[in-house]
């Protein structure tokens, strides 16, 4: 019920949310709370020639070089550091306006992401209606024994469930990854592994949800 909410609300608001319907405004508008520190020659520089395959970079005051990993005319993504990345893509909706999804990752021994939602004016939106909350559940094999003393023991090492998200330049799909296997130790991994799917899991976006 809260997702048709949300998606009814759009709709309504449909005219507003049509300001902002490619990557280039999108990225040129993009507030200091996503990308920090980022003057609007930089931004165009990290927008330009996207035909081009070579990495296009730019310095700021904050990040030493942010590299343009991809581009297209619906997604970019930023190497900000050499840990972290920041990805932007424009979903579709069901009244052909758009909203915006971010996916902040951060990776050392383990990868992990954040997902965060917002209309094309840049306001943030409860990713709740948007996306099922990432849930160690979905990589655990469907045959898994869950009442062996074997399963459950393995299964109580998992005390922290690092995701790592990754958005698409040619689709609206979605992948996460479960990085369980370097924040565990090897034998706790290899008690673990037998149950798990290792295969991201994917999700299809809608236009109104990922599923």
């Amino acid at each position: 019920m809260k997702k048709i909410i949300i998606v009814l609300a759009f709709l309504f608001t449909g005219i507003s949310a049509m300001v902002a319907q490619d990557m280039t405004t999108v990225f040129l508008s993009v507030p200091d709370e996503v990308l920090f520190g980022l003057e609007p020659e930089q931004k165009d520089r990290l927008l330009s020639n996207p035909e081009d395959t070579a990495t296009v970079s730019v310095e700021s005051a904050l990040y030493a070089k942010i590299k343009r990993k991809a581009i297209s005319p619906n997604y970019i993504w930023l190497q900000t550091s050499e840990k972290a990345t920041t990805q932007i893509k424009l979903l579709p909706l069901i009244n052909d306006s758009k909203i915006i999804c971010v996916v902040k990752t951060v990776c050392g021994n383990i990868c992990d992401s954040q997902v965060k939602f917002y209309t094309s004016k840049w306001v943030e939106i409860d990713q709740t209606g948007f996306m099922p909350k990432p849930n160690v559940d979905w990589f655990i094999k469907a045959d898994a024994d869950r009442n062996s003393q074997e399963f459950k023991n393995a299964y109580a090492a998992l005390t922290m469930n690092p995701m790592k998200i990754k958005l698409f330049a040619d689709n609206d799909s979605l992948s996460v990854k479960y990085e369980i296997k370097n924040y565990l130790s090897e034998d706790d991994y290899n008690k673990i592994q037998p149950f798990l799917i290792e295969e991201p899991k994917v999700l299809v976006w809608d236009k109104t949800s990922y599923k």
